[in-house]
């Protein structure tokens, strides 16, 4: 399925430029929070086909029933989880990529803490075009599953635990490609 971005790939100033350091996704969480590294991703409309998180609709726990997939990608910041665990006194190694669960892991955009609803990541191609291009819906809150690391987890995760979007522009994700905060 190929995605019309005629509105959405228009040239927009990037406040932030990072790197992607690690892709993940798996049809099953590992100790409930954790997904599999890959060396890539193939993002479509509606995540990543092999995701637990991938389909027009997801069910929720919390309200009980089946709603829109308005969450398919997560996006996190190598920078929120090491302060985290600085924060707590632990390694801050302690949180493996891919182990908030996240579909992309950045270095180099800060902890996403100040990423709006309605702002974009744009992953960039070897010319620095978006090759994908990702809505942010919003911050991810965390949950009780951060505690496999440490009781405190989830509380030092406040507000960067992630951020929750839907794909706008199709494409492949690969490690170290380069990431843009544009907002909105």
């Amino acid at each position: 399925m190929t995605l019309d971005t005629t509105q959405t790939a228009q040239p927009k100033q990037a406040t932030a430029t990072g790197t992607i350091i690690a892709v993940a996704y798996s049809p099953e969480l590992m100790d409930g929070i954790r997904k599999e590294l890959h060396p890539s991703a193939e993002v479509q409309r509606w995540g990543i086909p092999g995701d637990r998180h991938y389909g027009e609709t997801r069910y929720s726990s919390s309200q009980k029933k089946t709603l829109p997939n308005e969450r398919p990608i997560t996006v996190v910041a190598v920078e929120a989880t090491r302060s985290a665990c600085e924060a707590i006194g632990i390694p801050t190694d302690t949180v493996p990529p891919g182990g908030m669960g996240e579909n992309f892991l950045t270095e180099g955009l800060g902890d996403l803490g100040d990423v709006a609803e309605g702002d974009q990541f744009q992953v960039l191609d070897s010319s620095g075009q978006p090759k994908v291009i990702l809505r942010v819906e919003g911050q991810n809150p965390p949950c009780s599953s951060l505690q496999v690391y440490h009781k405190l987890m989830t509380k030092n995760m406040m507000h960067k635990r992630g951020l929750l979007c839907t794909v706008l522009q199709e494409g492949i994700v690969e490690v170290g490609d380069t990431i843009t905060i544009v907002k909105a």
